[in-house]
């Protein structure tokens, strides 16, 4: 697309959110145990539960967990919002995070850790462009959304690849965990998952594959960072999906303050806001 669309796609995206959201006991023996390397008191936090306060791992801190390998939404920088860590996600986190009186933290790891380090207790919420899915709700509570998107393909300029059903025979790349693998799995197509993005895009531009299949803003990025690629778009094969944060189930308190800042976030057009900018940065690259 061109930037200006590409960009007035992503506003109304965040648009439609809003309109969306319009519409629809340890005793004194066991006070503490051990998650990775932090000690949770857990009778505080039974405590803390049932009197309704927000209790997170470290006190005055929400710490989120994300995996930085996801442009716009959350990457590394020179000059980060939080510490190194930058874009979409990482800016909303830390808006939730001051508008609560709190600082907010980054926890990066792989994508397919982060509900993992939900349940023990090792973050308090998950943002990493997590698109909601009826697998993932059975592992962690979401927030509303925050943002729609879809997949596409990722193809070298001179390919014939023009539709999902073109990926028949081909050699197909994704990202482990990402939404792009589970929509390759339903197309019953195979593929070769990696680590990273940029892991699965160097096999195209070195010709060891021919297509990848990653969220669309992501991949506006990849295409604008190496030459001779393109981006293809089906959408009767991929449908739209909504980015939410994940928190651990029944952290019912975390939940409802999340929800109260994204709610007023969307409605006063800050993640709109957020969302054109790091698009247009990353599309005038």
């Amino acid at each position: 697309m061109r930037k200006g669309t590409k960009t007035a796609a992503l506003v109304l995206a965040m648009s439609m959110a809003v309109s969306m959201l319009t519409a629809c006991g340890s005793g004194a023996d066991n006070a503490a145990e051990t998650v990775g390397t932090e000690t949770v008191d857990t009778d505080a936090t039974d405590a803390g539960a049932a009197s309704g306060a927000v209790v997170t791992k470290t006190e005055g801190v929400l710490t989120f967990g994300t995996n930085a390998e996801f442009p716009p939404f959350e990457f590394i920088a020179s000059s980060g919002v939080i510490d190194q860590y930058d874009g979409i996600d990482i800016a909303i986190a830390k808006q939730i995070a001051e508008e609560n009186g709190m600082k907010a933290a980054i926890e990066n790891m792989e994508f397919d850790s982060l509900l993992i380090a939900l349940e023990n207790g090792q973050i308090d919420a998950a943002i990493a462009g997590m698109t909601v899915t009826e697998k993932r709700k059975e592992s962690a509570d979401f927030s509303i959304p925050y943002y729609t998107a879809t997949q596409v393909m990722i193809v070298k300029e001179d390919s014939d690849i023009a539709a999902a059903a073109d990926m028949a025979d081909r050699k197909i790349c994704v990202v482990q965990g990402y939404t792009g693998e589970i929509c390759v799995q339903d197309l019953g197509y195979p593929y070769e998952a990696f680590k990273k993005g940029t892991e699965a895009i160097m096999e195209l531009v070195n010709g060891k594959c021919d297509v990848v299949v990653i969220d669309s803003a992501t991949a506006q990025k990849y295409v604008n960072d190496n030459e001779g690629l393109k981006i293809v778009e089906d959408a009767s094969a991929f449908e739209s999906e909504e980015y939410a944060i994940a928190v651990k189930k029944g952290n019912t308190e975390l939940l409802d303050m999340l929800n109260k800042v994204i709610e007023a976030k969307l409605a006063d057009g800050t993640i709109s806001e957020l969302g054109a900018q790091y698009t247009e940065a990353v599309t005038a690259e």
